[in-house]
């Protein structure tokens, strides 16, 4: 595997991580699981009463880390200039996680917006 291809790899892999963090955190603020679809809901309602809002916010901040930790190794084998645009791929993650984790509506609008991002991130990474 090249360096290249390495770090973009670690781009991609820190943007879905970074998606993760944000649905993390939306859960966290939400005081906890109750936002989730029913899928998710009835596995994540087995954590301890009083303590899943905490946790999620925890859970949130520790996938931040994580991210910021395969953003830096990326950085070691991709220019700034390459993997700084590719970290908007965490649009398109944070979007889908949105939509099928959460349940919010995402309108067409925003999914051409996300197109254009998508196209973009393309570009930069040729």
């Amino acid at each position: 595997m090249t360096p290249t291809l390495t770090g973009l790899m670690l781009v991609a892999a820190a943007a879905a991580v970074e998606s993760f963090a944000q649905i993390f955190l939306k859960i966290g603020a939400a005081g906890g699981p109750g936002i989730l679809m029913p899928p998710f809901r009835h596995h994540a309602m087995r954590l301890p009463a009083g303590t899943s809002g905490l946790l999620w916010l925890s859970l949130g901040i520790l996938a931040y880390l994580a991210e910021i930790f395969l953003y830096t190794l990326a950085l070691y084998f991709l220019d700034v200039s390459v993997a700084f645009p590719m970290g908007s791929l965490c649009f398109i993650g944070i979007a889908l996680l949105s939509k099928w984790v959460l349940g919010e509506t995402v309108g067409r609008t925003r999914w051409l917006g996300i197109g254009c991002i998508l196209g973009g991130t393309i570009l930069v990474a040729l």
